[in-house]
């Protein structure tokens, strides 16, 4: 049987690192409480969330029930947790668990249509008015319908069920969603609508409904719809307008490769061509430019530069200096700690055992299908494994974790990285029999990707942890963690 991990507090906002770190900063509720005990390296603390469990189960509400159930998962009393859940499933008919097991019809339906019928039987059976407490999973599953009519360019009931949001905090993700299928179909005035909708929902929880359950996750998306909205502007003909939300999306912080992209070609769109070019040499300058940003930064430093030193040239003495920053960075983050040993299959079934790798510099790759920014992070990872492949005294390990829910994890890893033609090593590190990762444990994992850089002597000496984009820059930063510690 697959095992499910069910959560019966808001499940709009698990990100790659996992519920406690949202958990911490989200409004203190008991269940959260729960689950910080039981993710406790204090046995006192795991003793007494334990008791508290026990005490749930003399309950007869269901959710209590969920709720104990994913805490002896958390606590890795898989025996406990499956006579749980096993119990749940005959004491509790029509209810929660049920629930969401019958709401995967509704994902497997392979058209809008299909989709549509199974959502509506769904909603008849299990009504919003007897689930109060647990409505985000309607938000899923009409979710699923609208961005399927979307897909299949059904405008019309795209947008209907787009808005049959039962959660204020998650419409944004939703209705950003069905705009992405729309745009990409070419209805650019309905998608800029939806954008539009999402952005303001951000910024009403970023600003004036802070308190509010969800707002934190919810204004996280601010940015982000700012840029696409700033997007479909442009796309309208509309650069002026386009400019004053991009710019709020470049005030958010660090700005990711798209928002760098939209702001220099709505500079270059008004004409602004010299502040366009200082952008653009901005962001190749802090080695963040992908390849479409550098070909228009080629183009503008030679219209505005005649007679100048060549690009080439000038080029090189960025890549000097950006270098030279990113050396002198590392020597105050660089470590010295014994890595922890392991042993473990590889996708095609062969061992790799840690201690087999001393003599060599490793990097070390935690990751998941299921994890966007890893997967993000894999064009980078790909240059930097081309880059060092004549090496023989470095080797590359991409370690897949925290499977989730698929039946094969290891099929589903392999499959991935040979769809996408990553030539990766492999390795699985998968639940053991208490549904523990044992090697990303052993770590102190909180959070993927993470990339550890061991040296000769099997000592680590770099980590680094998520992915913000910026290819030129994360191979620069890892050939330069490589080369200070062969």
């Amino acid at each position: 049987m697959t095992k499910k991990i069910w959560v019966a507090v808001s499940a709009m906002a698990l990100s790659c690192t996992g519920l406690q770190a949202q958990s911490q900063a989200a409004k203190d509720t008991m269940e959260q409480y729960y689950y910080r005990l039981a993710s406790s390296k204090v046995t006192a603390d795991k003793d007494l969330v334990t008791g508290k469990m026990y005490g749930l189960l003399q309950s007869k509400k269901e959710n209590d029930w969920m709720v104990a159930q994913q805490v002896f998962t958390v606590l890795k009393k898989k025996a406990t947790a499956d006579s749980v859940e096993a119990i749940i499933k005959t004491r509790f008919p029509g209810g929660i668990y049920f629930r969401r097991e019958e709401l995967q019809t509704i994902y497997n339906a392979t058209t809008p249509a299909e989709k549509e019928v199974t959502y509506k039987k769904w909603l008849k059976k299990y009504p919003v008015k007897k689930f109060e407490g647990s409505r985000i999973l309607y938000d899923y599953a009409a979710n699923n319908v609208a961005r399927a009519f979307a897909a299949d360019r059904n405008v019309k009931k795209a947008l209907y069920y787009a808005n049959q949001g039962q959660t204020p905090a998650w419409n944004g993700e939703a209705w950003a969603g069905v705009a992405m299928d729309l745009e990409k179909n070419g209805f650019i005035e309905e998608a800029a609508r939806l954008y539009k909708k999402a952005l303001e929902n951000s910024l009403a929880f970023k600003t004036t409904r802070t308190n509010e359950e969800g707002a934190r996750f919810a204004a996280q998306g601010y940015r982000g719809y700012c840029n696409s909205y700033a997007r479909m502007l442009l796309l309208q003909k509309k650069p002026d307008s386009a400019l004053v939300y991009i710019q709020k999306a470049y005030a958010e912080g660090k700005a990711s490769p798209s928002i760098n992209q939209n702001y220099v070609d709505i500079l270059m769109t008004l004409g602004r061509d010299k502040e366009a070019y200082e952008k653009a040499d901005e962001i190749v300058q802090a080695g963040t430019a992908e390849a479409k940003l550098k070909g228009v930064h080629k183009s503008l430093y030679e219209k505005l530069n005649p007679g100048g030193k060549p690009y080439e040239q000038y080029m090189k003495e960025v890549e000097a200096e950006f270098t030279k920053k990113v050396i002198a960075n590392l020597k105050n983050t660089i470590i010295n700690k014994p890595s922890p040993a392991f042993v473990l299959k590889d996708v095609n079934g062969n061992t790799v055992n840690s201690e087999s790798l001393k003599g060599k510099v490793v990097v070390l790759d935690f990751w998941a299908t299921w994890c966007g920014p890893c997967k993000r992070s894999f064009p980078a990872m790909q240059m930097a494994v081309n880059k060092f492949k004549d090496n023989p005294n470095v080797q590359f390990l991409f370690i897949h974790t925290w499977e989730r829910g698929e039946e094969d994890a290891t099929a589903a890893a392999k499959k991935y990285v040979d769809d996408n033609k990553y030539p990766f090593q492999v390795l699985m590190d998968l639940k053991d029999e208490n549904g523990s990762n044992k090697v990303v444990e052993s770590f102190g994992i909180t959070g993927i990707p993470s990339k550890f850089i061991i040296d000769k002597n099997g000592n680590i000496r770099f980590t680094v942890t998520g992915f913000s984009g910026g290819n030129e820059a994360a191979v620069a930063e890892l050939s330069a963690m490589i080369d200070m510690i062969m």
